[in-house]
């Protein structure tokens, strides 16, 4: 019997147009009338992730970061930083890098650049992330300024023109991506299935009756920590291959069916 439900965001719990659906909202409902505790476990901050819980009718427990960071409405339980020195190598190498558009998660901020911000302001369509960024041309600066730790890197790019492998070989780190264009970097350790595990400690529930939804290389821990993993229709196969159940794709409901499979 399932008692805990993981959702991913992007690819999963939202639509291709990053909505959440009618048929979702439902699907959650349903569950949590059961008994069943129903989280937001994404890679996006934890601001987006408060608000998409809310927006989805979820509980309050919330894994963001990739992971790196659980709050419960706002308040942080636990946070995994990048440990030093390699935060600050990583964040050198990485704006020494040309037409990257990169997101800096610094504790509970997210940085970003004032160029990629406007390129975000384009397609990346989401209140509460413009809202409460903070826009910054010198990140290193800012960060030493307020004394805020790296928590977790994002880029966007093509991997294969750019020196991927001197991220991985830092000390402390591990390298995951969300998607074939982009990367993404927090410390060793930190990942969805430990953040789906401290979350399942705090509600008194038994990994084994979890169950963990996503599509992308950056929910792999979830889906092995996890009792139940499934995959979305919409993943690679090395995501598909790590589930016990594959729903359809995001475009065709696929998280609806995935949490109302857990009913069963």
């Amino acid at each position: 019997m399932i008692e805990l439900i993981s959702l991913d965001l992007d690819g999963t719990l939202l639509d291709p147009k990053g909505q959440v659906t009618a048929p979702s909202r439902a699907a959650i409902a349903r569950a949590r009338a059961a008994g069943i505790r129903v989280i937001v476990n994404t890679g996006r901050d934890c601001r987006e992730a408060e608000w998409f819980a809310r927006e989805a009718g979820c509980d309050t427990l919330t894994s963001s970061t990739g992971g790196a960071l659980v709050q419960d409405r706002g308040r942080t339980l636990r946070r995994w930083d990048v440990p030093e020195p390699s935060g600050r190598r990583a964040l050198e190498l990485v704006l020494g890098w040309e037409e990257v558009g990169l997101l800096i998660f610094a504790g509970e901020k997210t940085l970003v650049g004032s160029r990629y911000k406007r390129e975000l302001e384009r397609y990346y369509p989401f209140p509460v992330f413009h809202e409460n960024a903070v826009v910054t041309d010198d990140p290193l600066g800012y960060m030493e300024e307020h004394r805020l730790p790296l928590t977790k890197l994002h880029g966007e790019l093509d991997p294969s023109r750019y020196p991927i492998r001197a991220l991985a070989g830092l000390e402390g780190v591990f390298l995951t991506a969300s998607s074939s264009h982009d990367f993404e970097l927090v410390a060793a350790g930190a990942d969805k299935g430990r953040a789906l595990a401290l979350i399942a400690g705090a509600y008194g529930v038994p990994l084994e009756r979890c169950a963990a939804v996503g599509d992308s290389a950056n929910d792999l821990e979830a889906l092995r920590t996890a009792g139940m993993p499934i995959a979305m229709g919409n993943a690679p196969q090395s995501v598909k291959d790590a589930a016990l159940r594959i729903a359809p794709p995001n475009s065709q409901e696929g998280a609806a069916w995935a949490v109302l499979s857990c009913l069963e």
